[in-house]
């Protein structure tokens, strides 16, 4: 069967053909659905069971924390209760959204120490539960609190613990789940909070079946002084967005090029915190606007400064610009096509004008093999070969900031198309005892947004092994395509096709013994040059 906007159109179960240029959540039919996301440069072929939907109730909580009461505002029953849900079909937890930022409707424990058995969570279903199949968890949404969320853990499950957990308190207490009657099942990833109409994170704990306890072992946060959860829901349901524990957690899928605007910022990385980790003086102040006036705040060609104070700048505790000391990663959050521009502001400070960038190189990645370590106190050095990344350009400079009005500088960053990190090593500045900048802003193209967009896959001929692969293109350029069947190992299947010159789209038939065998698999297009 071939599906289109949720609809068959011909049979043939192995693939589809849609022209659809939004995200598409996996569909759920009585006994097969095909799901696959159609986001820019990547199309994905699969095939999976589904049913029909039910919440498993939840008869209580214990944690290595209470949270700020036991039983009221920030409590960890939070975390069970509902609050802060759009629970759009309350028996269907795969419909529930977050509708709230208060901090009340999250939970977080008094610890940023998640080494050793410090921080956990362990939630009791009542009974065994024998249909146990997804568990949903979703971060912390609460307003300049969101590194206080959960990043890493690892769940257990047990019918019968030889050791029951204590009872939550006003205390951090641990608890070992080597203590006797549970097994582990993996570890994952949850990101950060992304506050209103988040939708979750799925987990395919069809494993448990049958387990009465489900333990959640906290093994980092996203650099907060305390760890927490907003909320966590059960389901007899097998999720297709589901993550299976225990295995790398796949990178996002590509987002559709922009029109032109601004791309979010979700998290930068920087050799050292500047003054503090998230208040006056930190690295997150060059993605955050402060300081700055917009005229127009999806064009930062119309950005200018309109402070001089410390606190609206980031000034790394350096001026050892030698090997690998001084640098910035930014996170996209997706990889992102259609890149185009990087604005940036230097240190506008009165009477620290010296310590602004002065020369650096700009690199690019999708995925990275050695992830920027986490920003510190500590100036921490990362080099840009560890795998992963590729130099864009050397030897970039930026002037000294000019403070009031600044208009900033514009550096081409279009040979990054369908990047997620940005990485900047900064190798001089212009004479002070720190090192740092005052804002960072990129913009996608906007006749890029119908330059690496799937069309269709035509798989009419896929039991002799043929496919097309169909996509938005541009004259004069080439176009390569990659391929995997997990989302972490990718394969190149060709750097070299030419754009066709008299359409504005392109087609590449492959064939190859690979392609009818296949059960599930992801095609990227990216552009060569």
């Amino acid at each position: 069967m071939k599906f289109c906007n949720n609809e068959i159109l011909s049979e043939n179960s192995e693939g589809f053909i849609c022209p659809q240029t939004k995200p598409i959540k996996p569909m759920k039919i009585s006994s097969y659905s095909l799901s696959f996301s159609l986001r820019s440069t990547l199309a994905i072929l699969a095939l999976g069971a589904t049913a029909g939907a039910g919440e498993i109730p939840i008869a209580g909580i214990e944690a290595f924390h209470q949270g700020d009461s036991l039983d009221g505002n920030g409590s960890v029953l939070k975390a069970i209760d509902g609050s802060g849900m759009d629970r759009i079909d309350v028996d269907d937890p795969s419909t529930w959204t977050v509708a709230s930022t208060a901090w009340a409707d999250d939970w977080q424990g008094f610890s940023s120490d998640n080494s050793g058995d410090n921080t956990w969570v362990v939630i009791n279903l009542g009974a065994p539960a024998a249909s146990l199949s997804t568990m949903y968890l979703w971060n912390i949404q609460e307003t300049n609190a969101l590194d206080r969320g959960v990043k890493n853990f690892e769940v257990f499950h047990a019918t019968s613990p030889t050791a029951l957990p204590p009872i939550t308190s006003g205390t951090v207490t641990p608890y070992s789940f080597t203590s006797g009657g549970w097994t582990a099942i993996g570890g994952s990833e949850l990101k950060m909070g992304v506050q209103f109409g988040d939708a979750g994170q799925a987990y395919d704990l069809s494993d448990a079946a049958g387990a009465r306890y489900i333990g959640l072992k906290l093994k980092s946060n996203y650099g907060g002084f305390r760890t927490g959860l907003a909320e966590v829901a059960f389901s007899d349901v097998e999720d297709p967005d589901a993550l299976t524990l225990g295995e790398p957690v796949p990178p996002d899928p590509p987002v559709e090029p922009g029109d032109g605007g601004v791309v979010p910022i979700v998290e930068v990385f920087a050799f050292h915190q500047g003054d503090s980790l998230d208040a006056a003086g930190s690295v997150l102040r060059i993605a955050d606007g402060s300081g700055m006036a917009k005229s127009d705040p999806d064009d930062p060609s119309t950005w200018t400064i309109s402070s001089t104070a410390w606190a609206d700048d980031w000034q790394g505790f350096s001026s050892d610009n030698s090997g690998d000391n001084t640098w910035a990663v930014i996170d996209l959050g997706s990889a992102t096509g259609g890149l185009d521009k990087m604005y940036l502001w230097n240190v506008q400070e009165t009477n620290a004008l010296n310590r602004g960038t002065s020369t650096f190189d700009i690199y690019y990645a999708t995925a990275l093999a050695e992830p920027a370590p986490a920003t510190s106190g500590a100036v921490t050095p990362y080099s840009f070969g560890s795998g992963g990344w590729t130099q864009l350009s050397t030897g970039n400079t930026l002037a000294q900031g000019t403070q009031f009005d600044d208009p900033g500088e514009v550096f081409d960053i279009s040979g990054t198309s369908g990047a997620r990190y940005i990485g900047l090593h900064l190798t001089a500045n212009h004479g002070g005892f720190r090192t740092g900048l005052g804002e960072v802003a990129i913009t996608t193209d906007p006749s890029s947004a119908n330059g690496l967009e799937i069309l269709g896959i035509d798989t009419s001929e896929i039991q002799g092994n043929r496919l097309g692969i169909t996509w938005y293109s541009r004259p004069g350029k080439v176009y390569g395509i990659n391929y995997s069947d997990n989302l972490i190992e990718w394969t190149e299947l060709t750097d070299s096709v030419p754009a066709d010159a008299d359409s504005e789209t392109t087609t590449f038939s492959y064939e190859g013994l690979d392609v009818s065998a296949a059960r599930k698999r992801f095609y990227q297009i990216f552009e060569v040059r």
